[in-house]
């Protein structure tokens, strides 16, 4: 056997190169690759908060997360309750029903959930994964403990192994990926050149492999021989989206003319609760929005890796990579929904008795998988109609590295002030982010205006008078809030980055 388990950790064997004392791979079973496999499904915040964990590398900062996950504790009286806080600070990651089965699992997030006190009575099927004051919608208090029923035992097939190259790549330790074959293609020309290790690993080793896996592209190297992860210096490159969005953010860039470096941004409610959704996003959907690119380390490899996996023979389930690949969200993240165009869940409960008390069990079903179940299932409505996390009306501001504060004049001194700036080298840029508008071709329009014709004359309607309205057609197209996204996760300046596109005039004007 390649792995071996026992308490508390997990044994697998490497292949190192004698000569670079490089790890060439590692043979690995469901224990590993599940943890490994159960990074994608984390929530940013969660990651930035595991990432700032002391271990054997020490804190790690990953772009603007950390300085966008700390400023949301200066942001108590803006926030509409503890609660939001608590979502921002502590997101829950939905695929708890996976993870929490794994041996070795980094994440200390709460698995309970929290329905209303006349639960099964009450039509409401309210379900929260946080303490509140709050009720449901029929007026009873959402106190009630549930728990996640951990019915799917990880991500891959008991029975599989697995090899898991330097650069987390992981591969079916089948015939079609030989040994002989792979060493080849990593430069080995004699086995003399190789030796073996066996190494343990427990969970501040996961946690570790965590932070390398997401600085570097030697990560079992950085891990297990003790190599301190330097940061790969990654180039941005801007994102282009066919997602469609009703987003639309209004917003005044306040630009230095001498080096064209964004300073700050001011907004509205609607861009703090767009910058600060990012923390509530599972790392494998911001991979899957990003096209396969979010330029983080070995995060690109694995999660292509999982896509090449057929799901029949290696995976639990299709719903278990689609889990991974495509992860849904909670409902009360209902504006991360409109940016990533993610499933929310849906859920089936039962009633287990245990020592004389009934104690509730909850089952978690995205999209299409609801209906392979036999138990009857509920949409999660949120408990509040949730419009974002921030109190408005108000006005903040967003520096270039993503610190989110309320605006006042003074705040805006002070904030110039400490970027020693003098305000002849500023300039400000009024800016629409969130859409790029494409007015649609006379031709398409000539389509749509015989479509109105022909269903005029069957609906008997007055086809002058619908001519009369002023139609402007755009093809909304999502590009500028991605392009946010990815920069804070690859640089410290997100709103340069990713708004670099929309500074051409004020270079010009310099």
């Amino acid at each position: 056997m390649a792995v071996t388990q026992e308490q508390g950790h997990v044994s697998l064997k490497l292949v190192v190169n004698k000569e670079t004392n490089k790890v060439l791979f590692a043979e690995a079973g469901k224990d590993f690759v599940d943890v490994l496999f159960s990074f994608l499904t984390l929530p940013l915040g969660t990651i930035v908060r595991l990432l700032e964990k002391e271990s054997n590398i020490g804190p790690v900062t990953i772009g603007c997360l950390n300085s966008l996950y700390h400023s949301v504790t200066d942001l108590d009286n803006c926030l509409w309750n503890r609660t939001f806080k608590e979502i921002l600070l502590q997101p829950r990651n939905s695929s708890q029903d996976y993870c929490n089965s794994l041996k070795l699992n980094i994440d200390d997030s709460d698995s309970k959930y929290y329905v209303c006190t006349d639960f099964g009575s009450c039509s409401c099927f309210q379900l929260i994964p946080y303490t509140t004051t709050l009720n449901c919608r029929y007026g009873f208090p959402l106190t009630r403990t549930a728990f996640s029923e951990n019915f799917c035992n990880g991500f891959v097939n008991a029975a599989a192994s697995f090899i898991v190259t330097d650069d987390l790549i992981v591969m079916p330790n089948s015939v079609d990926y030989t040994t002989f074959a792979l060493l080849q293609n990593l430069g080995i020309k004699s086995p003399s050149s190789v030796k073996e290790m066996t190494v343990n690993v427990n969970k501040e080793k996961v946690l570790d492999l965590l932070k390398c896996s997401l600085l570097s592209k030697t990560s079992l190297t950085n891990l297990f021989l003790e190599k301190k992860p330097i940061p790969e210096r990654s180039r941005f490159l801007s994102f282009s989206s066919e997602e469609y969005s009703c987003i639309k953010i209004m917003l005044k860039l306040v630009i230095r003319k001498s080096d064209g470096k964004i300073l700050y941004a001011q907004g509205e409610k609607d861009f703090a609760d767009l910058v600060l959704s990012f923390l509530t996003f599972p790392l494998g959907g911001v991979v899957s929005k990003l096209g396969g690119n979010c330029s983080l380390g070995s995060i690109d490899g694995l999660y292509k890796s999982i896509a090449d996996l057929n799901d029949n023979k290696y995976l639990m389930s299709k719903e278990a990579k689609n889990r991974l690949l495509d992860p849904h969200l909670l409902p009360q993240f209902k504006l991360s929904n409109k940016i990533l165009s993610m499933d929310v869940l849906r859920y089936s409960y039962r009633y287990v008795y245990a020592n004389g008390e009934r104690i509730l069990y909850v089952q978690f079903f995205k999209g299409e998988y609801e209906n392979k179940s036999n138990l009857k299932c509920y949409e999660v409505f949120p408990t509040v109609d949730f419009e974002g996390f921030v109190k408005g009306p108000a006005m903040y501001v967003v520096t270039d590295d993503l610190v989110v504060a309320p605006l006042s004049p003074i705040s805006a001194l002070n904030l110039l002030n400490r970027l020693n700036t003098p305000f002849n080298d500023l300039k400000e840029k009024v800016v629409t982010i969130g859409l790029k508008e494409v007015r649609v071709h006379v031709v398409l329009l000539s389509i749509l205006c015989h479509t109105f014709v022909f269903w005029s004359f069957y609906a008997r309607l007055n086809f002058t008078s619908i001519l009369s309205y002023n139609f402007s057609f755009y093809v909304v197209v999502l590009v500028q809030c991605l392009n946010i996204l990815k920069a804070s996760l690859t640089s410290t300046s997100a709103l340069t980055n990713g708004l670099g596109r929309l500074l051409t005039e004020v270079k010009e004007e310099k």
